[in-house]
């Protein structure tokens, strides 16, 4: 697996840094091509990073007109649903800000798993042109199972090689989930894997120093063709793990 790992020794460096790195990815973006694409996660760990960036102290280095707002997966719920993420992130950021609609691309959780994974990848072969939607970023997480986004242990979408966004079918909680697939996270230009807490400390270390079971811990699928990868943890996660030269 290519990566850069950062260890912070408090939760609200790692929370500034993800955050700053955000802002730093999206002004290069747009300097570079005219906007700025994100995939964003779910879940309790970057919604304070979502706080930052729709806080008063980083509203101006951010320019939201040219920038697009998708999600990396959601749970098969209403947009008001207190487990949507599309909710977690209209209540942590996009309250906050000023960002046009159209640039806002929720998926649509609440039709049928198979129509709603179809409906939003024609969003994505709509906005992205090629083989794989080229975002800039993709924020991921990691749970204590070692999925990310939502591709669980051996589940059927893990096999996915052609599609860009499917319906996941998790038999650990025997639900559906909506999700970018392995191929579509990859051709990201950055991603950024958000782990925090000591619950995750013995799938992490097991993920990056262990042996290579994607079927067990999906995360290892997750090695960006030609782009960056960046692993900020905090050191409740990171403390198992061998090399602890990058602490902040």
């Amino acid at each position: 697996m290519k990566h850069r790992l950062e260890i912070f020794s408090s939760r609200e460096g790692l929370n500034q840094a993800a955050a700053e790195y955000f802002i730093k990815v999206a002004r290069t973006s747009i300097q570079d091509h005219g906007i700025f694409s994100a995939a964003l996660s779910g879940g309790s760990t970057p919604e304070p990073v979502y706080r930052k960036l729709g806080s008063l102290e980083n509203k101006a280095w951010v320019d939201w007109d040219n920038i697009h707002l998708f999600w990396g997966d959601e749970r098969c719920v209403l947009p008001d649903h207190p487990d949507s993420n599309y909710r977690m992130v209209r209540e942590a950021l996009l309250d906050h800000i000023s960002i046009p609609e159209e640039n806002v691309h929720r998926v649509l959780a609440e039709y049928e798993p198979h129509i709603a994974a179809q409906t939003y990848e024609a969003r994505l072969r709509d906005f992205f042109k090629g083989d794989y939607p080229k975002f800039d970023l993709v924020f991921l997480g990691m749970g204590d199972d070692g999925h990310t986004a939502s591709l669980f242990p051996h589940s059927a979408g893990l096999k996915e090689e052609d599609r860009w966004f499917i319906e996941n079918y998790a038999p650990a909680m025997d639900t559906w989930r909506l999700t970018l697939t392995k191929n579509a996270i990859n051709a990201a230009r950055h991603i950024a894997v958000l782990v925090v807490g000591d619950s995750k400390a013995d799938t992490l270390v097991d993920v990056l120093e262990g042996d290579h079971q994607p079927d067990e811990k999906p995360i290892q699928l997750i090695d960006p063709k030609n782009g960056q990868m960046v692993w900020f943890l905090d050191q409740a996660a990171a403390i198992k793990l061998s090399d602890q030269e990058n602490e902040q």
